[in-house]
Order: C-alpha cells, then structure tokens, then sequence
C-alpha cells in the first residue's frame, strides 16, 4: 500500500519540475530576445526579400497558404513541432527532436530565438505559436509581446476550436457545433469569456486575425473574413494528386456516399448513418463509407471512389475536405447556414445544402436524380480552378496585404 500510494507522487514531482524550470527558461529567453535587436537590424540591412514563417498548429492546408505566400515574393516557409496522421507534408517537420524527453522541450526556445533574428513575419493560428501554449488553446502571450517589440509583423489564423465558444455557436441556431459535443471545454475554448480575452489580447498584439470560412466569422469580431484560404495545389504530383474523377451514373450498382469525419460529434455524422439506414429499409440502392483516421493521401483515394461527398450537416459551412472533394470532380453535400454570406461566390458554388431535418429526402432525391451528379462534378471542379487554386488564394492574400499596408515583398 505504502508503494503504491507513494509512486504516483514520485512520478509528478519530475514533471512539476520540469515545468517549473521551463517557464523560467521562458522568461530568460525572451530577455535575451530583446538584446538580439542589433542582429537583426543587421541581417535586415543586407535582406534583399520579406522572411515569412508558419508555424504552430500543423493544420493540414497551413504549407499550401505558405506556398500561396511565396508567389508574392515573400521567403515564405513553413515548421511545425508535431503532426497529425493527416500530413507531414510541411517545410521543416521537427517532431523527432521534440519526441526526445526533456531536452525536446528546448526545441521550441531555440527556434524562438532563431525567428527573432530572421524572420519578418509570422502566421500562426489562434492556439499557439513557436512556444508551446501556456493553457488551452491559447497563446503564451509573453512570445507575441517579444514579437511586437521587436517590430515583427503577427498574422493569426483560425481553424474553427482555437475561436468557437458556446454563446456564439448556440446562438447561431440549430444544428450548431454544440449540439453533439460530449465534452465541452475540451475540443474547442467553449467559455465565451475565455474566448472573448483571449481573441482581445490576440488583436492588440497582432496585425491581423483572418477567420476562415462561414461559421467562423461570428467568433471572431473584427477579423477579416473575406480571405477564404483553404486553396489546394491543383498541380501536385503533375496533377495527378487531384484528378477529377466525376461520377458515373450507372443506376446498375449502390449510390456510393463518402464521409470523412475528424471528429463524428461536429459533423453530424450520426444524423448521416441514421438516413442511409433508413433509406436501405424504404429500399434505396446506397452504400456508405466512412473514412477515418488515415493519411491524406489514402483517404484521397477514397474519395475517386465516390458518386457524392457528404462533408456535414451541422457545423453550417464547409471546410477543406469539401474543396478537395470537389477538386476530385465530385458532388458534395453540405450544411451552409448562410449561403450568401458563407460561399465565395455563391452563385457559382455547387455545393448541396442539406439540413439534418431535410438530410434523407435529400439523399432519396440524389437516388433518384444520379443522372444529374456528373455536371455537379464539374461544376465543383471549375469552382476550385476560378477560386481555391493556390494562384487565386495569393491574388486574394496580395489583395489583402495592400488593403493593410503590407508590402507583400520588399
């Protein structure tokens, strides 16, 4: 008994420490920060082009922005720290040197002070930065203060948990992202008072914060939100990456739908089994595949294989795996609470708005009306080349760049 009680003990004290001693480590380096001021005065004289970093969250479409970033002539580069099973598709991945116990925790420090010196700008989502986040899903603050000191150009980027809060997501009706969740205050920042401090000191010690799409604009008041950066590289592997692949209406064999949920809670993805089960039992010709957990590249291959992609019903907009699903040539249905207000273009987008009320009649219809899905297809393929190729995502961050008063290059 005496062992066992007193192990657990044993155990936390190291990690106390350690973090302890990191914090500490923290407030040294960014003293030391500040004293490299000459240094990069020095390196700026004799730079001939804009240093830019990404880096933080590894959310899967940050290396596509940065590539964006770089034909406006901006040395543009992307590092992470960890990656999901997703991707590792980044400029500099640093995951092995973090996976070393204790010391890889110096990994962050070091490449903190290496940003200080040669880089300009830097573009991080709302969750963290170059040091590891001192709470959840917020920044150190102590980083941004050194950033802003020291003249450094702060860009901020949302991917939907590191902003949504309760009030917002509940009062935007229902389904919303709440109307699932299982654990609040685990997934996303929740507490709107968090939220609201959190994004206030963001704002003061950064340029700009860009909100994503749609549903995260009423997160984040005051961002941009006319960007709509989730481009894909339509030229990748010599454009085999992104083939289209359009439907075949062949009413001889199931009409196949693809769903591929990060987190089934907040895409809706019971309401989606739920009406395909309901509609074997009235007899309909369908089969479902659910693609969960594997590399971005497996789950590419996945989706050739569909007639029609459903993306969510209750997030109210859609996201990356919806513009990859229609550079495919594919069909994707989607919840979008505001049409006009959400899409890039409305009138061209083709994506079909479904709602979980409206979710099995809409299949049904789809069922139905195979016959139509390969014009969809195209359409959702045209739509990406006009608006969501990694040349029109730059066109419209060079836009912006002007309308803030920053140079896209020097």
């Amino acid at each position: 008994m005496l062992g066992r009680a007193h192990s657990p003990s044993v155990r936390l004290i190291p990690t106390r420490v350690v973090g302890a001693v990191f914090d500490v480590a923290v407030w040294v380096t960014c003293g030391l920060a500040l004293f490299l001021l000459p240094l990069r005065i020095g390196r700026k004289l004799f730079s001939k082009s804009v240093r830019s970093l990404w880096t933080g969250t590894p959310i899967i479409n940050m290396s596509i922005n940065c590539r964006a970033e770089r034909l406006l002539g901006v040395d543009a580069r992307s590092l992470v720290f960890s990656t999901y099973y997703i991707t590792d598709a980044f400029d500099y991945n640093l995951s092995r040197f973090t996976a070393i116990p204790i010391l890889g925790r110096l990994v962050p420090i070091s490449v903190f002070l290496w940003a200080c010196i040669g880089v300009d700008r830097l573009h991080c989502y709302c969750d963290r930065g170059i040091l590891p986040p001192r709470g959840l899903l917020t920044f150190d603050f102590r980083e941004l203060q050194v950033y802003r000191l020291l003249g450094m150009e702060v860009f901020l980027w949302t991917y939907g948990a590191d902003v949504r809060n309760q009030v917002a997501s509940r009062a935007a009706g229902l389904p919303n992202a709440c109307t699932d969740c299982d654990a609040p205050g685990r997934y996303c920042i929740c507490d709107e008072r968090k939220a609201a401090e959190n994004l206030s000191r963001l704002s003061c010690l950064s340029r700009a914060i860009f909100s994503g799409m749609g549903d995260m604009f009423g997160y984040t008041r005051g961002s941009v939100d006319n960007l709509f950066y989730w481009p894909v590289d339509l030229d990748a592997r010599g454009g085999e990456r992104y083939r289209p692949v359009y439907p075949v209406p062949s009413a001889d064999r199931p009409l196949r739908i693809v769903h591929a949920p990060n987190h089934r809670m907040f895409k809706g993805t019971r309401f989606l089994v739920d009406a395909v089960d309901s509609l074997r039992r009235d007899g309909e010709d369908i089969e479902l595949v659910l693609v969960e957990r594997m590399p971005n590249e497996q789950a590419l291959e996945l989706y050739r294989t569909a007639d029609v992609i459903f993306d969510q019903c209750i997030m109210g907009n859609y996201g990356f795996f919806a513009i990859e699903s229609m550079a495919l040539g594919k069909p994707v249905m989607c919840f979008i609470r505001h049409p006009l207000r959400y899409l890039l273009q409305p009138d061209e987008c083709p994506i079909i708005n479904t709602h979980i009320d409206t979710l099995k009649e809409d299949i049904r219809r789809l069922v139905r009306e195979r016959h139509l899905l390969p014009e969809v297809g195209r359409r959702g393929r045209r739509y990406v080349e006009r608006h969501f190729s990694i040349e029109a995502f730059a066109e419209r961050l060079g836009r912006i760049y002007r309308d803030l008063g920053v140079a896209p290059c020097r």
